[in-house]
């Protein structure tokens, strides 16, 4: 049995049904009124101002400026040429009995090194040597007709003489007869004698002149076979030269001291004259050219110091056992090559120990003149920003300053810089893109190879 009171609480539960959900959604908010407030609290606290921290320094490493002289230098690639090559060809056809060398023997100049088979040409001497001596009997036998028949002109001249004054006697007879004749002194029969004498005088110097003129005539035609006969013999000499200069052709000799190359031909090969094959090559190694090209911008100042003195050119890169290698340039082109904007340049090396090899390529060094009393600093240590070239240099305080500087002249690993720094600074070389003016820094020390770092 249900008392009074259990009754009235049923019936109260059942009268507000509804109350235990309000209940549910007013802890709700209170929960989220406290997450407010803790939020609240947890972005104040982190809103609030820390102190400031102090700069870290930046890690950098630093190389010493150094005053010294520098050398002002050019570098190029330079290729090594010999100062003559020259291409032994034969001279004459003819079949290789002897090659008289090895390849790669250094020969001298006149030395032989190749023999053609000389018989062909033994022949042709002796068949040239024939003609000349019949040429020079043809040319005696000349001299004596033209000899002979001067002496007949001699002998005819003479008879004409003596005729012509036996003539001249008897017409000074005949002319006196005449008168005598006109006198009565002498019969005509005798005059008329007279006249017939000097008629036959007079033909017979008439037959003399004739003779001689025939006899002219004769000499002039041996003069003219003495002519052909003579032509005919410089003809026969010049063969004979000829013949014996084409046995002088079979021995092939160094036209130059130098470095035998590859044996292009061997015993037993056909040669022929005019050949494009050649039996080998030489070149003369000592001395030898590096050519090399150099920017044009560079051509006014190296013909200005050419003028003074001779340049020194020297060659980077060998091996240290080796040492110095040293050059003159002796060749500047006369022209720039348009579509590389350089000019060509030769030095001459005397290569007495055959270090430079033609057809390699080496790194050649032009020694123009000397910059003295230079601030000097490592290439990498010169930045460039919006104020131009600078450096960092690092102060006692261990703080690094901007420093304005122009670059007069650079090499690979150094620059001669102007402005405002001096020897025994200290300038970044390493760490710049941490840097800015007045930033502190901490000194690494540098690492191995470092160009001018303390």
């Amino acid at each position: 049995m249900l008392t009074r009171d259990s009754k009235t609480a049923e019936s109260s539960n059942v009268v507000d049904g509804k109350q235990p959900n309000s209940r549910i959604a007013s802890i709700i908010v209170v929960l989220f009124l406290l997450g407010a407030i803790a939020a609240f609290a947890l972005f104040s606290k982190e809103g609030e101002k820390k102190p400031p921290e102090a700069k870290k320094a930046a890690v950098v490493r630093v190389a010493r400026v150094e005053r010294m002289n520098v050398p002002r230098q050019l570098r190029a690639v330079g290729h090594v040429e010999p100062l003559s090559t020259v291409s032994v060809r034969s001279r004459v056809d003819g079949e290789l009995v002897d090659v008289l060398f090895s390849e790669g023997d250094r020969v001298k100049a006149g030395q032989q090194l190749f023999t053609i088979d000389p018989r062909p040409f033994d022949e042709a001497i002796r068949q040239s040597a024939a003609k000349v001596a019949q040429a020079k009997a043809d040319v005696s036998k000349c001299r004596s007709l033209i000899a002979k028949d001067r002496s007949e002109l001699v002998r005819l001249a003479a008879n004409r003489e003596k005729d012509m004054a036996e003539e001249a006697n008897a017409r000074r007879d005949h002319a006196r007869y005449k008168e005598l004749v006109k006198e009565g002194a002498v019969s005509v029969e005798q005059e008329n004698r007279y006249a017939t004498n000097v008629a036959s005088l007079a033909a017979t110097v008439k037959a003399d002149s004739a003779a001689m003129e025939n006899e002219k005539s004769v000499i002039q035609s041996d003069q003219a076979q003495l002519e052909a006969a003579q032509a005919a013999l410089k003809a026969a000499e010049s063969d004979y030269l000829n013949a014996k200069l084409q046995r002088v052709y079979c021995s092939i000799t160094a036209p130059m001291d130098g470095k035998t190359g590859a044996l292009l031909v061997h015993r037993g090969q056909m040669v022929k004259a005019g050949d494009t094959t050649s039996l080998v090559v030489i070149n003369k190694v000592k001395p030898v050219y590096v050519n090399f090209s150099v920017p044009e911008q560079d051509l006014p100042r190296i013909q200005e110091l050419q003028r003074l003195h001779p340049l020194t050119v020297n060659i980077e890169g060998l091996p240290e056992h080796v040492g110095e290698v040293n050059g003159k340039l002796t060749f500047i082109d006369n022209s720039v090559q348009r579509n590389t904007g350089t000019i060509l340049l030769k030095a001459t090396f005397a290569n007495d120990r055959e270090i430079l090899w033609p057809g390699t390529y080496v790194k050649a060094v032009l020694d123009l003149d000397t910059i003295h009393d230079a601030i000097v600093v490592p290439t990498r240590a010169v930045q460039v920003g919006q104020v131009g070239q600078y450096v960092y240099v690092v102060g006692a305080d261990n703080k690094a300053k901007l420093v304005v500087v122009k670059s007069k002249y650079n090499t690979q690993d150094s620059s001669v810089v102007e402005g405002d720094i001096k020897a025994g600074d200290q300038v970044v070389i390493d760490g710049h893109m941490q840097l800015m003016p007045d930033a502190p820094v901490d000194i690494q020390p540098s690492g191995q190879g470092t160009s001018l770092s303390q």
